[in-house]
């Protein structure tokens, strides 16, 4: 089934043949806007997850050179969720034949407001964070330069050389067209991280959005057994769709051109970035994910 949302957001909240709403549901994490921590920060980003779908150029503006509303915007979309919750394990983020109609943007969907994509998705992390008012200016940029572009800001560094376990949590990594943020290392060295990526539903539908991933060597790696088991019981919808994601750290640090790479924040507080008061960066995935939900445990 697709619904088609555009700028005006027609079709927001209802199924698309039976004109029935689709009730809302409510984030088990929040965050708090202009709270520049590093907690805030992680906790921000987990938002959206398992009610966003990937949505090609979510989170841009029209012309396709920065931020739009949705990512300048506080708080949640309504559109996000409404969209989740009127498509199934189904739904296709690429053109899945000649039969399917609405508009398409170089063979992808293009649901206007109705997603994010990995991009759209850390920017509004980025605004959420920065700001307390919407309409401010974004933080949207291509995924590739998205790490050189924060460090420029002077809110930390950015390196193309790096070891696996010099990852901590916060980090930002940009790749050749994507950009995730690390949550945490594991004690096997395998890494929970937070991006907005198409992956393979459980019935082969190419979908998938704001989630916990993991990056290790198999899916029996602590991350990947972390974001399955966190996925499935805070986002029980999303997680009946999609399992856990896993990559390989191979596929998921290789780096292309100068402006990919890791970047680190600088938590002095001097620079306007972020300040860790609560210690996460010397914390492992499991206690952070732990502290985040222990109010829903």
């Amino acid at each position: 089934m697709t619904t088609l949302v555009t700028d005006e957001g027609n079709n927001a909240g209802q199924n698309s043949r039976t004109g029935a709403a689709f009730p809302a549901a409510a984030p088990p994490l929040k965050g708090t806007p202009g709270r520049r921590t590093l907690k805030n920060f992680l906790a921000t980003a987990l938002m959206p997850v398992g009610s966003t779908l990937y949505v090609y150029g979510g989170g841009w503006n029209r012309g396709d050179t920065g931020a739009g509303p949705d990512a300048r915007a506080i708080g949640l979309s309504p559109l996000w969720g409404d969209f989740f919750r009127s498509q199934t394990a189904s739904y296709h983020y690429k053109r899945p034949g000649p039969a399917e109609s609405g508009g398409f943007f170089r063979g992808q969907n293009e649901y206007g407001r109705a997603g994010l994509d990995c991009s759209g998705y850390v920017g509004w992390t980025l605004y959420n964070t920065m700001n307390t008012a919407s309409g401010g200016a974004g933080f949207v940029t291509k995924s590739t330069d998205m790490a050189k572009a924060l460090a420029e800001r002077g809110w930390g560094t950015s390196s193309v050389s790096f070891r696996a376990e010099e990852f901590r949590p916060g980090d930002i990594f940009s790749m050749n067209g994507h950009v995730w943020i690390c949550l945490g290392r594991c004690g096997d060295g395998s890494l929970v991280i937070l991006h907005s990526a198409p992956g393979e539903s459980r019935t082969g539908g190419k979908g998938g959005g704001p989630q916990l991933g993991a990056v290790g060597s198999s899916r029996k790696c602590e991350a990947c057994r972390l974001a399955e088991r966190y996925m499935s019981r805070y986002f029980p919808e999303w997680s009946r769709r999609y399992p856990a994601a896993l990559q390989s750290y191979e596929a998921y640090t290789a780096i292309s051109g100068g402006a990919s790479g890791l970047f680190h924040w600088d938590f002095s507080g001097a620079a306007g970035g972020l300040t860790d008061p609560e210690g996460y960066r010397d914390l492992g995935a499991e206690r952070i994910l732990a502290d985040l939900f222990r109010k829903n445990q």
